[in-house]
């Protein structure tokens, strides 16, 4: 019976350092798993940084875009303002021109017409004392 209690005590132990070693196992493992979920979070924590700092860049160029846009809209439409400006000009001294030279015209032509008249006078006036000689030769 010693024998038997010896062999039992001797499991006992066995079995005590069994249970010792495996809580420590689990300990390990337990302690292994923090550093993992540790290690996860720190990595998780940077990728999160570097994600922000896209999307802070990304916005950031995405707003230079759209005030580069608007700027090259804004130039657009200060030379086109500009340019209706000069043709706006350019068909009304175009039309002045038109009107001056229509006026000029006119005054040459009514120049022609009274010079047509009064060589026209001028050779009635002529007809009228040639016919009157020839009648004071031919009999009068």
């Amino acid at each position: 019976m010693q024998q038997a209690i010896a062999r039992n005590h001797g499991e006992m132990l066995q079995m005590k350092h069994m249970v010792v070693a495996v809580r420590e196992q689990m300990e390990q493992v337990q302690a292994d798993k923090q550093a993992s979920i540790q290690q996860a979070m720190v990595e998780s924590h940077g990728v999160m940084e570097h994600l922000k700092q896209t999307i802070a860049t990304l916005r950031t160029e995405l707003e230079q875009l759209q005030f580069d846009k608007q700027a090259g809209i804004q130039q657009a439409m200060s030379d086109a303002n500009g340019e209706i400006t000069q043709l706006h000009a350019a068909v009304a001294a175009l039309r002045d021109e038109m009107e001056r030279q229509t006026i000029q015209h006119a005054e040459v032509v009514q120049e022609l017409k009274r010079a047509a008249w009064d060589e026209q006078k001028q050779l009635q006036d002529t007809i009228a004392a040639l016919r009157d000689q020839l009648e004071g030769k031919n009999g009068r």
